[in-house]
């Protein structure tokens, strides 16, 4: 088999499983508006997706998850991930904790020879507000309803690179209308202008933002196919 082919098929598999694990729909939080979608060109990496879990206090989280590095399809991660997220949440009140034993589940499962990782951004709404943890270089934001933003900061390697690192989070106080959004790997540069673009249809329903915003990522770079997630929680 040469390396293109074998490329061309580790990619369609995990186009399939990645889109086998999609939420059919977002979860409802009181409060706030939430919308979240992962584009699917197809050709597509199959790397990336969004996900929501429950914690054991009964708080809902939402998470942007994305795979770094090459062997395996992408989205066997992913799927490792996911499970981990949805099984040990409901053992978990805290999200350092959390993480941790998600990290921590990531490291055992790695394959010997095989440099993936998993970059998360976790966000739980409650209370007038957000906690944000994130894992690598999954960017995130929060948008005043004036338009201005502040970009938040990651609070650790991706997940499965580091066992026994223990990530911290920080909690962002939001206002009516102020919006958090978390994006899958793009470059600084595309990120400003997605926060721009998100405070410029400040009043829009939430999955009309959402929709904008991925077509303005594939227009943003016309000749490489876009697999992009976007994660958007707006304080009603």
């Amino acid at each position: 088999m040469s390396a293109i082919h074998h490329h061309t098929l580790v990619e369609e598999i995990s186009r399939v499983i990645q889109r086998g694990l999609l939420p059919s729909e977002v979860p409802r939080i009181p409060g706030f508006d939430i919308a979240a979608g992962t584009s699917l060109p197809d050709d597509g990496p199959g790397r990336t997706l969004w996900d929501f879990f429950q914690l054991g206090n009964g708080k809902t989280g939402l998470v942007n998850l994305t795979v770094q590095g090459r062997g395996l399809p992408p989205a066997h991660y992913l799927a490792v991930a996911r499970g981990l997220l949805r099984e040990l949440a409901r053992n978990h009140e805290d999200l350092q904790g959390f993480l941790a034993r998600i990290n921590s589940g990531l490291a055992a499962a790695a394959v010997e020879g095989v440099d993936q990782y998993v970059e998360a951004g976790v966000l739980v709404p409650s209370e007038g507000g957000v906690e944000w943890a994130g894992a690598g270089r999954c960017t995130g934001a929060v948008i005043r309803r004036n338009g201005v933003f502040d970009e938040f900061s990651a609070h650790g390697p991706p997940l499965g690179m580091m066992e026994g690192f223990l990530y911290g989070t920080e909690r962002l106080e939001l206002g009516a209308g102020d919006s958090v959004i978390v994006l899958s790997d793009v470059s600084p540069g595309v990120f400003r202008g997605a926060a721009d673009l998100v405070a410029s249809l400040q009043g829009k329903p939430v999955g009309e933002v959402v929709s904008t915003l991925h077509r303005a990522l594939a227009k943003a770079t016309p000749d490489v196919p876009v697999e992009a997630t976007v994660v958007l929680v707006r304080r009603q």
